[in-house]
């Protein structure tokens, strides 16, 4: 059985599956991410859109 290659995700995916959260793009190509109204700033970084996917969830799992 040939199955097609699941496509990475872009950051539009990764905005879209955590909608609490702000994503977006540095100048570095890395992937950024903030929780608006966190304190203290929760803030992840992620080399691509997947990895970043990654880091919300563990930065989620390390909430109160």
């Amino acid at each position: 059985m040939n199955r097609e290659p699941v496509p990475e995700p872009a950051l539009g995916d990764v905005a879209r599956r955590y909608p609490g959260w702000h994503c977006w793009q540095g100048v570095s190509s890395r992937c950024y991410a903030s929780l608006p109204g966190s304190s203290p700033p929760v803030v992840v970084r992620g080399k691509d859109p997947a990895d970043l996917g990654g880091e919300i969830r563990r930065a989620e799992a390390d909430l109160p």
